[in-house]
């Protein structure tokens, strides 16, 4: 059995907002955490944010929310993490 049964594989997306204006920035969080603050893309793509601007996803949505954040316009680091469960 290898290490990777006792590991979880995400992927930790860092984005920046300062390009968007404050109304773009609503939208933003809106389509990010829907207006009630847990729908969104969050909860599509069981994303849990550990920050205003940082973003811990599972690897199969990697390519998901590399998109939403391009959609955004946003720029982005993503580092591929393996976290304990």
């Amino acid at each position: 059995m290898g290490h990777s049964s006792h590991y979880l594989d995400r992927v930790l997306f860092t984005y920046t907002l300062s390009h968007l204006t404050h109304s773009e920035k609503i939208r933003f969080y809106y389509a990010l955490k829907g207006r009630d603050g847990k729908s969104g893309v969050v909860k599509e793509y069981h994303i849990q944010q550990l920050g205003k601007t940082v973003l811990l996803v599972p690897s199969p949505f990697d390519s998901d929310v590399e998109s939403f954040l391009k959609l955004w316009n946003c720029t982005m680091t993503r580092k591929q993490v393996m976290i304990e469960p």
